[in-house]
């Protein structure tokens, strides 16, 4: 997976994107990063830990949450 894939089960009521997911195999945060947009209108940037999603950081903009993905994480 080179690009980001939106997680379509996420979507709104009004079949908006809501979830993105990314392979990165990192060593410190697992095989994918997640991307979710929350209630307050930003972006969350995640990854898994067992069951648990564990937030990294929150970004302004889908844009920037990807591009903090590139420059820390890589993938």
């Amino acid at each position: 997976m080179v690009n980001w894939e939106i997680v379509h089960d996420c979507d709104d009521e009004n079949e908006n994107s809501t979830c993105w997911v990314k392979e990165v195999n990192s060593e410190r945060y697992g095989k994918y990063i997640w991307i979710t947009l929350w209630a307050d209108n930003k972006y969350h940037v995640e990854y898994k830990d067992g069951r648990d999603l564990v937030e990294i950081t929150i970004c302004k903009t889908l844009t920037s949450a990807k591009r903090w993905v590139s420059m820390y994480i890589g993938g």
